[in-house]
């Protein structure tokens, strides 16, 4: 059998490239493709910024030994087309790529080119598409229509990261045939030093015993003698996080509910709370004892001591994203722009993490540079204490007690994410508001509350004329419990609204800087279909919003439908049932099934009534 093919579509979507292939002539009565010329020529040397390309042995899973007889084709062309796969192929090194068929016959790839086998980038090579039948390729490389051959310079990619040390390109070509020129996918990592190497040797040789390689070389034989001193024994559970100094959100919430389950009684809980100010070598020390000598290990935000340690692929471990989700694009969904991550990332270590939703596995897969199946919908368990219709009654019987001046009147929450790049340079533009005519709107039965984002340094500026009706908040002990009390939230790209979107409450999004943003730190998804509410784009809308109540509510009920698969307080039963008790595989993976779920799939809406609290130790 032999097959023929051209690339039709080049096509991009962040990290994903897609192509679409067209069918020239299937004979299945042709003698396979020819084996490559030089079937053990390595490929040529490269300057590689990152150990990410692994050896040939490594990256075959799919090729087929060389005495393998592939099943004999169909010789109906109709019957064979459906059967027919492609593959990327550098020599003898050929990698399967997934297919999907259009409904006129073409074929469909999509490629996470930073992700695109076992947790890796795309090897270094210059890569056919070759079509496959059982194993084998059945066919030479696709070409491409050569009277389009311009277009290929433009949709070639690079990507800078490693603080613009390291490059990953990917770039568009044609063999150099007379006959038929082929299609190469030619993709590089290249990398340079960060300055010139010292040539004092008292440096040098202080380089090398303080030097990164050799700290995680200590780490790792750390690791192993742990290991090796104190083996797991399957029932010990480790909650950690290197960004907060002790347990909350998430990770708090599945021990409060073991406790609850009296799981406690069968499992060990042991912690690790640092951040870089508290860090010490001793603490990094024990840190690694816990981790090497646990079964499980929790954490709930980027955990970078994780990238150099050696996992035994035994561990359990468990990303308990700390935020739902919101718009701005974090991790590999950001590869090549600002925040970066490398190839190489402590993300890609997690077993399994989780999320809200069956539509956001994909979202999260791709930023954290794992697989889709790795991403679990257990539904987030900070929700749990969230929906829990007793402790709702007593935040807003607390906060009505600490603002009794608020009381009978609207209370609007003005809560945005910070600006700049982070907790060093966090800011807001307070310009951007027109506080007088923000006073002038609230009347004498409304109150406008502050609530900045702690990256902002600066507080609200809010004249002494205005303080009757204008308020910072911002040292109320928690945000989850002051939503409870809020009427009107006023955000712009905070996931905040992940949250409030389950109390079926309008929302504003004063996005002033929405171009601006969108350019320097990205949407995973498009904001003016996503955002929940009214977008406005200067002060002027932000107070005719709230003067006519004027908030396109109606988005609320297709976010939620989105974010949610389940409105329960039974997310951190789902998360220890699933991957502590259990196994992904083991749940029950229909929604409509779970007698928990209150929010229709269909149209959004929750039925505050279903919303299960009842827990049942």
């Amino acid at each position: 059998m032999r097959v023929k093919t051209t690339v039709s579509e080049i096509a991009w979507d962040r990290v994903h490239l897609g192509l679409l292939i067209r069918i020239d002539d299937i004979d299945p009565a042709a003698a396979p493709a020819p084996a490559p010329a030089d079937p053990l020529a390595e490929p040529e040397p490269l300057l590689i910024a990152e150990p990410f390309d692994a050896p040939v042995d490594q990256v075959l899973d799919c090729i087929a030994p060389q005495d393998f007889v592939p099943p004999e084709p169909p010789a109906d062309r109709a019957a064979l087309a459906p059967q027919l796969g492609f593959a990327l192929r550098d020599g003898i090194r050929m990698l399967e790529v997934p297919v999907e068929i259009d409904n006129d016959g073409s074929y469909r790839i999509t490629i996470n080119i930073t992700n695109f086998h076992k947790r890796k980038a795309v090897p270094n090579g210059s890569w056919k598409l070759v079509p496959t039948y059982g194993g084998v390729a059945v066919g030479p490389g696709a070409t491409f229509p050569l009277n389009r051959f311009e277009e290929l310079e433009p949709a070639s990619r690079s990507y800078l990261y490693n603080k613009n040390l390291s490059a990953y390109v990917v770039k568009f070509d044609v063999t150099e045939d007379d006959v038929r020129p082929e299609f190469l996918v030619r993709c590089y990592a290249f990398g340079r030093g960060a300055g010139k190497k010292t040539r004092n040797p008292l440096r040098k040789l202080q380089q090398k015993v303080t030097g990164h390689d050799t700290r995680v070389k200590l780490a790792n034989n750390l690791y192993r003698v742990a290991r090796a001193v104190r083996p797991p024994n399957g029932k010990r559970i480790l909650f950690a996080s290197e960004a907060r100094t002790a347990i909350g959100g998430n990770l708090l919430q599945v021990r409060d509910r073991m406790v609850e389950r009296g799981l406690d009684q069968e499992y060990e809980f042991r912690y690790s709370f640092r951040i870089p100010q508290t860090a010490t070598k001793l603490g990094t020390a024990r840190t690694i004892w816990l981790i090497a000598t646990s079964d499980y290990v929790l954490i709930d935000d980027y955990f970078s001591m994780l990238l150099g340690l050696k996992l035994d692929p035994r561990t359990v471990l468990v990303q308990l994203w700390h935020a739902g989700s919101g718009f701005k694009t974090i991790g590999f969904s950001r590869f090549g722009r600002y925040g970066s991550p490398k190839l190489t990332n402590s993300h890609r270590t997690y077993t399994y993490a989780i999320c809200g939703s069956t539509h956001l596995t994909g979202v999260y897969a791709e930023a954290f540079g794992i697989e889709e199946n790795a991403v679990i919908p257990t539904g987030l368990p900070r929700i749990d204490v969230f929906l829990d219709p007793e402790r709702t009654a007593r935040v807003k019987a607390e906060f009505a007690s600490r603002y009794p001046g608020f009381v009978g009147k609207r209370v609007i929450l003005f809560a945005p994410t910070f600006r700049g790049r982070g907790i060093k340079d966090g800011y807001y533009d307070y310009d951007r508001l027109d506080l007088g005519a923000i006073h002038e709107a609230m009347g004498d039965d409304s109150v406008f509350l502050f609530r900045m984002h702690h990256f902002i340094h600066q507080a609200p500026p809010i004249p002494a004329q205005y303080a009757d009706r204008l308020f910072n908040v911002g040292d109320y002990p928690d945000t989850n419990d002051l939503l409870h009390s809020v009427d009107v939230l006023i955000t712009d790209y905070s996931s905040i609204i992940y949250e409030f979107s389950l109390l079926n409450r309008p929302m504003v999004f004063f996005a002033y800087d929405q171009e601006i943003y969108s350019v320097t730190r990205g949407f995973h998804r498009d904001y003016a279909l996503t955002a929940p509410g009214k977008i406005v784009a200067d002060s002027a809308g932000l107070v005719r919003a709230l003067v006519e109540n004027d908030f396109d509510t109606w988005k609320v009920a297709g976010f939620r439908r989105e974010n949610f698969d389940h409105v329960d307080t039974h997310s951190s039963d789902r998360v220890i049932d699933w991957l502590i008790l259990g196994r992904p595989q083991e749940r029950q993976l229909e929604t409509a099934a779970d007698p928990h779920t209150s929010v229709d799939q269909a149209s959004g809406e929750i039925s505050p009534d279903a919303i299960v609290s009842e827990r049942t130790p």
